[in-house]
């Protein structure tokens, strides 16, 4: 059986990393000969990042693209993209450098030998950056994957990854919560309630600087701790 990997790219203003990180999901070769799409959803990008987008797309037949006339939020492309996503498996890759794409095949091998439904990564989150969300974000993301273990009874490592690959089956049945960064705690919350055949490995992680083009912020960890309450009763 040949399988296929759909990759979900969500895209706002990333005219500094877009061309790298879809260079790098092009010449990535994936575990056990998977074929792969890479669906790219424009979040109504103006800095030219969406004229960079149709350039591939033009080359590539497995790049396919929404273009999105108004800019809702990293949730509400996740949720959009399900309508191209044709893949055994789904995974969610950001536009910047902060993850390695050569990671998804740690993801993948783990889901298809060990017939995991979800599999999500854990990160360093050390870094040398001084901004004070950087000083506050490990402690904050602990907070949040502790109450998420103690609300629904697992035992994820790190509930703030970007790496989160599902069977396509599972993620097609999800419903997630809210439109924007608080959306990836959403569909964690709702993965982990509908099984709990989940597997873990940890993955490359730099995070990047505010100048570079950061674009979490103080209230970001708000939301996430109520979508988590909210999303469990």
């Amino acid at each position: 059986m040949k399988y296929k990997l759909s990759i979900i790219l969500p895209v706002f203003n990333e005219i500094n990393t877009v061309a790298t990180i879809i260079n790098k999901l092009v010449n990535l070769r994936l575990y056990n000969n998977f074929k792969k799409e890479v669906i790219i959803i424009d979040d109504c990008s103006t800095d030219g990042s969406k004229n960079i987008i149709k350039k591939y797309a033009k080359k590539y037949n497995f790049i396919k693209t929404i273009y999105k006339k108004k800019n809702k939020g990293k949730g509400d492309s996740q949720k959009i993209a399900k309508k191209l996503v044709t893949g055994n498996y789904v995974i969610i890759q950001d536009a910047d450098l902060e993850y390695r794409p050569s990671d998804i095949n740690k993801l993948l091998k783990i889901a298809l030998k060990q017939k995991k439904d979800f599999v999500i990564g854990y990160r360093n989150l050390k870094t040398s950056l001084t901004h004070p969300y950087f000083f506050f974000r490990e402690t904050a993301v602990n907070i949040l994957t502790g109450l998420m273990n103690v609300l629904y009874k697992t035992n994820i490592k790190d509930s703030a990854c970007c790496y989160r690959l599902f069977s396509t089956k599972l993620w097609k049945s999800l419903d997630g919560n809210a439109e924007k960064f608080e959306y990836d705690f959403s569909i964690i919350c709702q993965a982990i309630k509908k099984t709990r055949n989940i597997g873990q490995c940890s993955v490359y992680y730099k995070s990047r600087s505010y100048k570079d083009g950061k674009k979490c912020t103080w209230d970001v960890g708000l939301h996430a701790f109520k979508r988590i309450i909210l999303d469990r009763f």
